[in-house]
């Protein structure tokens, strides 16, 4: 008696076992594989505003920015993108809104491709500030800080949500009458 228990035990005990390592396994799976330099907020990091009032004073300063790419460009060493700037979530994702602080050009030493570095992806840089450029943008001149690019991350596209907005199911109903007393059919009516 004291075996079957003991067999007994040791099934549940291997079966609970094997259910909590894919439960482990699946919830490591489905886990971000965000950088760890991307999630963590840079200390003493100025913003991309205080940046476009006194970029001499922050030069050759550390700084976490993201933003939408307008545009990428790849020369013979270096792919340029500009981007236009967002305010980061707390894991460095930029949150589009409708006010942005600016624009500035990340350098990144290395070919990125157009067709997925495109327009209108999100990304986040951690770069050190070298320079700022001015560039037309339409008929006028924008001052742009210029990023050389450390770490970097791509935001996977948003999926849009599609709303469906059907009215209920029993509308549907070709026999379904409301009970409300404005109607001739309501059934106490006096």
């Amino acid at each position: 008696m004291r075996n079957l228990f003991q067999t007994v035990t040791m099934n549940m005990l291997f079966k609970y076992c094997a259910v909590l390592c894919a439960t482990a396994f699946i919830l490591t799976a489905c886990s971000s594989h965000i950088p760890p330099e991307i999630k963590q907020a840079l200390q003493n990091s100025p913003s991309v505003a205080q940046v476009h009032q006194q970029a001499e004073a922050y030069m050759s300063r550390k700084v976490r920015w993201g933003g939408v790419i307008l545009q990428t460009e790849n020369r013979q060493n270096t792919s340029r993108l500009s981007i236009i700037a967002f305010p980061l979530s707390s894991k460095g994702e930029p949150q589009i809104s409708d006010e942005s602080p600016g624009r500035f050009i990340a350098l990144v030493d290395e070919f990125l491709e157009p067709l997925v570095y495109s327009r209108e992806r999100e990304i986040t840089i951690i770069g050190k500030l070298v320079k700022t450029e001015t560039i037309k943008v339409g008929e006028y001149p924008y001052e742009y800080p210029v990023i050389e690019v450390e770490h970097y991350y791509l935001w996977p596209p948003r999926s849009e949500v599609d709303i469906n907005d059907y009215p209920p199911y029993w509308m549907y109903d070709p026999w379904y009458r409301p009970y409300y007393p404005y109607y001739p059919w309501y059934p106490h009516r006096h």
